[in-house]
């Protein structure tokens, strides 16, 4: 889940421009600044905007005052401008200029701090600080449900990059909770079997996914299909998504576990006897993904790169119940399928499709983060055309070398699919991917003269499989696209 994808009313809801009579500078001179500014700003042409938005500020600043609350609304252009273009140090603090002024000019429950406590929240994801996202965007949420009620359905913007901020920390029952929130806000707003729920409902299904809570996202995603049934055309494209989902949830679930089962910490590369059984869980799932191309098929002109896209998971699908054949002769037609949009970009090297990271990673570590220190451990590795891994090295030198070889441990028992090379699977040499571990930080007692990495850790003990890698998130085989502000 990317943070820049959020705030989509941020910049438009933040234009509002006082007309509020002064003297010095004047309200027409501010205005002429603004209308260049919001030219610029809707152009998307965000570093053309931020002088004028800085401009606006000085302006406002010498009319009224540098803690007026007019001042408020330039910060707020201004700070979203540069959340625009990821600057998000400057960003939040131009936010927290704002939100400084309204808490000593306004009472703490003024609505108008509802705008920049979500841009705030926002940005301190940008910025890789959930922890402080989750102070922000609780605040905005709160305040938005004591003025607008606890059903407004302007909430949902906030909501979405909460449980972001609330899963980065891992405080998964509270995301649960507020995505359960989000679902209902939205069915009191358009009813329970309206089209509308069916975009919440997938992003139900995603967080579900991302708990590895396979059985929950299929239910999600099943009532997204049986609201389409009732009120949508037979083959609509909106089914694909949920389809490819339930196909996505049964294949992940192979891997890592049913919901709520106690499978010993098993894991299950797929090496060796297919992964699915023959029974309703393989019919299941191929059924869906043959549900999902039909539709795409059934709609002129055919959406090619999406075409593409259902091919593709096919072919994963083949892929990991070890129909190779099938497997090969699939992804040999999804890559047809991208080449005619010139958009073979997703199947141009190997992907990950099953990885359970080692004991000393940073999500399955039991050091304490407060006594650790974070490094990395690069490993290189051969992904053949079955998608195995084969051939695992490091060259990591100030990694304490068990720890580094669990980490090839894990990677060995990885499961990606292939590289297809003009419709041919084929071996992909030198594949690199980094692993973050927790090594045990060295006290002031320790020898200093050593230089050697500290290894009295979890790490050292023999690697056998274990539960599930905490919450690693699986995209849909598609190539992602920053979400387009409204």
């Amino acid at each position: 889940m990317a943070a820049r994808k959020f705030a989509p009313w941020l910049g438009a809801a933040a234009f509002v421009f006082s007309s509020s009579l002064a003297l010095a500078v004047t309200d027409a001179d501010r205005a002429a600044v603004y209308r260049d500014f919001l030219t610029q700003y809707q152009a998307r042409n965000y570093a053309g905007a931020q002088p004028l938005a800085e401009q606006l500020v000085a302006l406002t600043e010498e009319q009224y005052g540098a803690e007026d609350l007019q001042l408020t609304n330039p910060l707020t252009n201004l700070a979203t401008v540069h959340y625009r273009q990821g600057h998000f140090p400057e960003a939040i603090e131009a936010y927290q200029r704002t939100l400084r002024i309204l808490q000593a000019k306004s009472t703490m429950a003024d609505k108008a701090q509802i705008i920049p406590l979500h841009g705030l929240g926002v940005s301190f994801l940008g910025n890789k600080d959930p922890a402080s996202a989750v102070v922000a965007l609780k605040r905005a949420a709160d305040l938005s449900r004591n003025t607008d009620g606890l059903y407004n359905i302007n909430q949902v913007e906030f909501i979405d990059p909460l449980i972001e901020a609330y899963a980065a920390t891992g405080r998964y029952p509270e995301a649960e909770k507020e995505a359960l929130y989000a679902l209902r806000v939205e069915e009191a707003a358009y009813g329970r079997n309206s089209l509308q729920l069916v975009p919440r409902l997938e992003k139900l299904a995603e967080w579900y996914e991302y708990d590895r809570r396979y059985t929950s996202e299929r239910n999600a995603y099943e009532r997204a299909l049986a609201i389409l049934a009732r009120s949508a055309p037979e083959h609509d494209l909106r089914r694909v998504s949920p389809l490819r989902g339930i196909a996505r949830a049964y294949r992940l679930e192979a891997f890592y576990g049913a919901e709520g089962a106690d499978l010993g910490g098993s894991f299950n590369t797929g090496s060796g006897a297919p992964v699915f059984t023959d029974g309703t869980q393989q019919r299941r799932g191929e059924a869906s993904l043959i549900a999902a191309l039909t539709a795409v098929e059934a709609n002129e002109p055919v959406n090619l790169h999406l075409r593409g896209a259902v091919l593709t998971d096919l072919g994963d699908w083949f892929l990991v119940s070890n129909v190779l054949r099938r497997a090969y002769d699939t992804y040999a037609e999804a890559w047809k399928a991208f080449a005619q949009v010139d958009s073979t970009r997703l199947l141009s090297q190997p992907r990950l499709m099953a990885y359970r990271p080692s004991i000393s990673s940073v999500d399955r570590s039991q050091l304490d983060p407060a006594e650790a220190v974070v490094k990395v451990v690069e490993l290189r590795f051969t992904v053949d055309r079955d998608g195995r891994v084969d051939n695992v090295t490091s060259p990591t030198t100030d990694v304490p070398e068990a720890i580094v070889r669990n980490c090839m441990a894990s990677m060995r028992r990885a499961r990606f699919a292939p590289r297809i090379d003009n419709g041919l699977a084929v071996p992909t040499e030198d594949v690199v991917f980094q692993e973050r571990v927790l090594i045990r930080a060295p006290s002031q007692s320790d020898p200093a003269s050593s230089g050697k990495a500290e290894e009295s850790t979890p790490a050292e003990k023999a690697e056998s499989p274990a539960e599930p890698a905490q919450k690693p998130a699986e995209k849909p085989a598609e190539e992602s696209s920053e979400k387009k502000p409204e």
